[in-house]
């Protein structure tokens, strides 16, 4: 069964987490100190890691952050009494794959979880050929981007968006189509945590070349890739 981390400063919440977690038949290994749990991750391998965001000395996003320097694949769920909507962009601008606010239920949560190790592991016939448009190309079986030669950090979700948009360049995609190609499981997101991915996609792209422009926005519909 896969490894689970998680990271949360209150006892009371972690310990009866870990146990129903456990009880599923999950792997988990559990920190109050969230230092602790990025010093776990700089030298361990997990599945899923899930982070609360209040903590003291070092916050849920600062983690997340760090964690991603070792593991930019990490996948990461927000679990925190935060229930506010830019909470929520914040967290999924850093790359987070999901957000369950407390109070939660253990079928929310054991369906949030299965979800996103899901996303992360969709299997692709090795047969389908890869994706490429000029200078960019997508190694579909192994969510491998790639800009001029150079690998595009991008998280699975990110990917996946991506992907949607190079199936058919030039044609504009809706936000609705959008979710729907990066959340599989009939989850909801705000029109807004699709914009945040795609700023994310935007940004990776530039940081490795500042003329790249290749995602435009079609105001009052969504976006589409530069053919």
């Amino acid at each position: 069964m896969p490894h689970i981390l998680i990271v949360d400063d209150e006892k009371e919440i972690l310990d009866p987490l870990k146990e129903m977690l456990s009880s599923e038949g999950y792997h988990v290994t559990s920190f109050l100190n969230p230092q602790r749990a990025l010093e776990f991750l700089n030298k361990n391998n997990v599945d899923i890691a899930i982070f609360d965001i209040k903590m003291p000395e070092m916050n849920g996003y600062e983690l997340l952050t760090q964690a991603r320097i070792k593991n930019q694949s990490l996948p990461v769920i927000f679990l925190s009494s935060k229930s506010d909507e830019q909470d929520q962009i914040i967290g999924f601008t850093l790359g987070a794959d999901d957000f369950v606010a407390k109070p939660f239920s253990k079928h929310l949560l054991l369906f949030r979880i299965k979800s996103v190790l899901k996303r992360h592991t969709v299997e692709i016939p090795s047969a389908h050929k890869p994706i490429i448009i000029n200078n960019l190309e997508i190694d579909i079986d192994r969510h491998l981007v790639t800009w001029k030669n150079q690998i595009v950090n991008l998280t699975v979700t990110e990917c996946m968006l991506l992907i949607s948009l190079a199936n058919r360049p030039g044609a504009v995609k809706k936000r609705e189509q959008l979710m729907d190609a990066a959340y599989q499981d009939n989850i909801y997101v705000s029109d807004r945590t699709i914009d945040s991915h795609v700023r994310n996609i935007r940004r990776k792209f530039e940081n490795i070349d500042k003329s790249c422009d290749i995602i435009l926005t079609v105001h009052g519909l969504g976006y589409k890739l530069k053919a």
